[in-house]
């Protein structure tokens, strides 16, 4: 993400306290380790992740006896390796892309910097390998004597390490950054899952046993992370640790998603949730969340269309981004109904208005075609839709934070949410709500 997907999150952590944040803050050093010696059993290459500052804060992982045993036990040569490592992830940050470049000592490396929006938060670092098998002898010999290293053990070392050409090593620098990608984007997430935590603090110190509940949750998580890197990479292909290292980020992405709404539903609670209205186009709202979930939908076989009668104003006074927010859990919720053992599905967005006096009682109906409520099931929706009591036990998949903020955000807005479930066309959650018109001009 150097300057790839990590673009977007640059103006809201700005607004972040960032001071004193470290890497290994945000993502435990176990699982750096564990990432950084996969690279190097595949790659056959040195890695090593490092601070900021150029600091080791992992083992490294493949090191030459010429670097680990020779060049960094000198105490000069390992604060010229920490510099040089440093200035590595600085060119890399200045040119958004990993970087290869010729350390200190003369062995071809390669860095990509792990980001928090503009913040280095440290390096992924690999190499130690040469271009070529022809030596300087005479630059070598100056280097040892700097170093105060004994020369002819220095250069044995040295013909140790790999010869490879240049279009290998820039394959391994292009994964590398792809790995550091992975790794600004746990950050990312791990840091939004702290910041939640701080006001979910804020705002019920009293509930403390929540949130070392929560907190327990998150430690599982990443145990059961490493737990499938680790069998991937023993039974698996580079392909297939990749695949794990995406589950991780989705796991990490579903996880913030439940914080932020146990987040929204106690700031409800409390009175902070507040309405910002102003014109907006329902078609504009509905198009874009549809864009946004689409992928997830389409990993679950599960196709998405929407509708827009004629009978609704192009542009309505409201709070835009609320209905998004409400439409998102929706879908959300029913891209989880769906079976897995389930052919294609399809999710229908349906949306109408209706003239009323001053207003007009906007109707959004999201539609899962094909999954059907028990009727037991339904009765409890509908329960707690009327009462606010929400008793579903086996079905998991409804998600009860997401129906509570759904409801809860529909009535901020004077409207009422209700459930339909038959045989043949589905399930439907129906939105109402009174909305104004805005006049051109």
């Amino acid at each position: 993400m150097m300057n790839g997907g990590m673009e977007g999150f640059v103006s809201y952590w700005g607004k972040l306290d960032m001071a004193g944040l470290k890497l290994t803050d945000l993502i435990e050093v176990e699982l750096l380790q564990k990432i950084q010696d996969e690279f190097s059993k595949y790659t056959g290459m040195a890695a090593l992740t490092t601070d900021a500052d150029g600091k080791p804060i992992t083992k490294g992982s493949a090191f030459t006896d010429f670097c680990m045993s020779y060049t960094r036990e000198s105490e000069l040569g390992y604060k010229r390796c920490m510099q040089s490592d440093k200035n590595a992830a600085i060119m890399a940050l200045e040119k958004g892309e990993p970087v290869v470049y010729v350390c200190h000592a003369g062995l071809a490396d390669f860095a990509s910097p792990i980001m928090m929006g503009d913040k280095l938060l440290g390096c992924f670092l690999g190499g130690q390998v040469r271009v070529s098998s022809e030596t300087d002898e005479k630059a070598l010999k100056e280097l040892a004597d700097e170093l105060g290293i004994e020369y002819e053990s220095y250069y044995r070392a040295l013909q140790k390490t790999n010869v490879i050409d240049k279009v290998e090593l820039e394959k391994a620098a292009k994964f590398l950054g792809i790995i550091a990608n992975v790794l600004s984007e746990m950050a990312y997430q791990n840091y939004m899952s702290i910041d939640k935590y701080r006001n979910l603090e804020r705002a019920a110190r009293s509930q403390s046993h929540f949130l070392m509940d929560l907190s327990s949750d998150l430690h599982e998580n990443m145990s059961e992370w490493i737990s499938s890197l680790e069998t991937a990479v023993n039974n698996g292909s580079i392909e297939k640790v990749m695949g794990v290292i995406d589950t991780m980020l989705t796991n990490g992405t579903t996880t913030y998603s439940i914080i932020g709404d146990i987040v929204d539903y106690m700031k409800f609670s409390d009175g902070n949730v507040a309405l910002y209205e102003s014109p907006y186009s329902i078609s504009d709202v509905v198009q874009a969340v549809v864009e946004l979930e689409e992928e997830d939908a389409l990993q679950k076989k599960v196709q998405m269309s929407y509708e827009i009668e004629d009978t609704v104003p192009e542009q309505l006074l409201g709070d835009g981004g609320r209905i998004g927010q409400v439409l998102t859990k929706l879908i959300t919720n029913g891209i989880a109904l769906k079976d897995a053992n389930q052919g294609d599905s399809e999710i229908r967005i349906f949306v109408s208005a209706k003239k009323d006096s001053y207003a007009h009682i906007l109707t959004i109906r999201v539609q899962n075609c094909g999954e059907v409520l028990t009727d037991e099931e339904l009765e409890v929706v509908r329960e707690y839709f009327s009462r606010g009591i929400l008793r579903l036990q086996e079905r998991e998949e409804l998600s009860e934070f997401s129906l509570s903020i759904v409801d809860m955000f529909v009535r901020q807005m004077q409207g009422k949410v209700s459930v339909e479930s038959t045989k043949g066309e589905g399930t439907s959650f129906i939105i109402e709500m009174p909305q104004l018109k805005v006049i051109e001009g």
